[in-house]
C-alpha cells in the first residue's frame, strides 16, 4: 500500500551518490559494494538476503543490534584490543558519555520521530534494541545514550553474549539490523528478515 512517486534510473556506475539529494533515509540492497558506498556517503545502509517475511502485517517491528549498528563499534575496538575485561572497564569509565553515533543511528531516530506521533497504545512501528552487551555491566552506557538521543525504544534486551534468535523468534520482527554474519545468519534460521551492516 506505499505510494511510490520518485524513480531513478541509473547506469552501472556508483548510483548512491544520488541517496542524500532525494533524502534517502535507509538504503537497503542486496550489492555490498552499494551498500558500503551508501554508509561511506553517510546514508543508513544494510545489505539485505532473499528471505520470505513470516512476521505479522502490524505493527512495523524494527530489531536493531547496539555496537557497530545503532551505536559507533569504539567498544567493539577496546573488546578487539584489551578482551572482555578491558571493554567492561573502559564501559564503566566512560559510562556518563553518550556512545557515538552508528551507521544507523540516522535511520533509528526517524523511526522515532515518526513513532512520537502516536500513542503508546496505538503506534504501528515498535523499536527493538537486541545487543551482545550484558545488562549489569555495560548496559547502562547504552540506556543514558539512548535516553540523551532521545530515542524511546519499546523494548531492549541485553543477552550478554547469548545468541539472540531465539529471542528475535519471539519477536518476529519484519527486520534486524546487525554487524554480525553469525547474528545474521541465527535470525535466518529462525526466519527472522535481516539485514547486514557491514
Amino acid at each position: 500500500g506505499l505510494e511510490i512517486s520518485k524513480f531513478c534510473f541509473v547506469s552501472d556506475e556508483d548510483s548512491t551518490q544520488y541517496l542524500k539529494s532525494h533524502g534517502v533515509k535507509l538504503f537497503l540492497s542486496a550489492d555490498r559494494t552499494d551498500v558500503c558506498n551508501a554508509l561511506q556517503r553517510g546514508v543508513s545502509a544494510a545489505l539485505v538476503f532473499q528471505q520470505e517475511v513470516q512476521a505479522p502485517r502490524t505493527p512495523l517491528r524494527v530489531v536493531f543490534d547496539g555496537d557497530a549498528v545503532l551505536f559507533s563499534d569504539e567498544t567493539d575496538q577496546v573488546f578487539r584490543e584489551h578482551g572482555l575485561e578491558g571493554a567492561v572497564q573502559y564501559e564503566r569509565k566512560m559510562e556518563a558519555v553518550p556512545m557515538g553515533e552508528g551507521p544507523l543511528k540516522a535511520f533509528a531516530m526517524h523511526l522515532g520521530k515518526i513513532r512520537k506521533k502516536f500513542s503508546q497504545e496505538k503506534s504501528p512501528i515498535r523499536i527493538y534494541l537486541v545487543t551482545a552487551r550484558s545488562g549489569r555491566d555495560m548496559g547502562i552506557r547504552a540506556i543514558k545514550t539512548l535516553r540523551e538521543w532521545g530515542l524511546a525504544i519499546d523494548e531492549a534486551f541485553f543477552m550478554d553474549g547469548a545468541p539472540k534468535g531465539p529471542i528475535l523468534a519471539q519477536i518476529q520482527p519484519h527486520i534486524f539490523f546487525d554487524d554480525g554474519l553469525h547474528n545474521i545468519h541465527g535470525a535466518r534460521d529462525v526466519g527472522v528478515p535481516s539485514a547486514w551492516v557491514p
